[in-house]
């Protein structure tokens, strides 16, 4: 029988032996995020594309980096296909988030060590370390040590860092076999299928000759097929047109850019955006600030969902400084618009 040919009856036995199998891990991914897994219905699943689009420096690799965080935390591995950042990067962001998240929880909890942790060090502090900038002597660990939980977060990192795995990637080499080959090596290596991200579409390698339309489309299916064949989500960033990004202007999913396949094939379309942006004028004018505690909140709508509602719009506020957002958002209650006219 054809291995794609599969009977219904076989699905439902197939599902009843995973749910009484206590070591068997869900179908379903958590982003870390409590309001954007309700939106998702749970989170991210296996099998499905879900694209993540919005402004240049809105933080959308802060956001999945966040969510690959949660992913390998709880055990489950993660290949992250980075073009925009180097893997070093990456890891201090991850170690700064984890010293905001733990004075958080202390200040939460009102413990009497939040005292020391009330001003974590920040990516700067960290990439100062890296790079040897910092004006002190030794290793991560010593160097880490002279600000407020960056030891402990060194250590948080470490706990998670073999579930971890950056590929460091090119326009030019990474194309999607690359990629599907990596995916392959991490699921040999630990029996269970990656949270697959990456960062950006629009970068993976294609033959030199296909049109930008005829590129997208490939990269597109081609990470829908990934997704089913290796049962895993992959939660890709796409760029904008340059439509999207005009001044008073509130990106859409029409506005990814490339090809119409985007919106077509992904399962989950979200569209980041600063909220001071997409707020309706009546709220800049006559609210406390004229509007620029706005910018401080990261919009996150979900213009797609193939398993759950779709329009669903949750903010979060940013802390960029420190590789993160606040997981605790809130549901918009603001009235949001899709463009605002500026005058003088």
């Amino acid at each position: 029988m054809d291995p794609k040919l599969t009977l219904a009856s076989d699905v439902l036995e197939r599902v009843d032996r995973r749910l009484l199998d206590p070591e068997s891990a869900a179908p379903l991914w958590p982003t870390g995020f409590p309001l954007l897994d309700e939106a998702l219905d749970g989170g991210l699943r296996a099998g499905t594309l879900n694209l993540l689009a919005g402004a240049q420096g809105e933080g959308k690799t802060t956001l999945v980096l966040q969510i690959a965080r949660c992913s390998a935390r709880s055990g489950r591995p993660v290949v992250f296909v980075s073009f925009e950042l180097e893997a070093e990067t990456l890891l201090q962001k991850c170690i700064s988030a984890e010293a905001a998240e733990a004075a958080e929880a202390a200040k939460a909890a009102e413990t009497a060590e939040f005292s020391s942790l009330s001003t974590p060090v920040s990516v700067r502090q960290v990439r100062a370390a890296f790079e040897e900038s910092d004006t002190l002597a030794g290793g991560l660990p010593e160097r880490l040590a002279v600000h407020d939980g960056g030891i402990d977060a060194l250590t948080a990192v470490s706990r998670y860092a073999g579930w971890l795995y950056i590929y460091r990637s090119t326009a030019t080499a990474t194309t999607l076999d690359v990629i599907a080959g990596a995916v392959k090596d991490v699921l040999v290596e630990h029996g269970v299928a990656p949270l697959v991200v990456i960062d950006y579409l629009q970068k993976v390698c294609t033959p030199d000759h296909l049109g930008e339309e005829e590129k997208v489309t490939r990269i597109t299916e081609g990470l829908k097929d990934l997704s089913i064949e290796f049962e895993c989500p992959v939660l890709a960033i796409s760029a904008s047109d340059r439509a999207g990004l005009e001044p008073g202007t509130r990106m859409r999913a029409r506005n990814m850019r490339g090809s119409t396949a985007l919106a077509y094939e992904a399962d989950v379309v979200m569209i980041m955006s600063n909220k001071a942006d997409v707020v309706a004028r009546h709220h800049l004018m006559y609210g406390a600030n004229n509007g620029e505690h706005f910018k401080d909140w990261s919009v996150v709508t979900i213009e797609k969902n193939r398993s759950g509602y779709s329009g669903g719009e949750v903010e979060f506020r940013k802390h960029l400084d420190c590789g993160r957002f606040d997981a605790n958002g809130q549901i918009v209650t603001e009235k949001l618009v899709d463009e605002r006219v500026y005058t003088e």
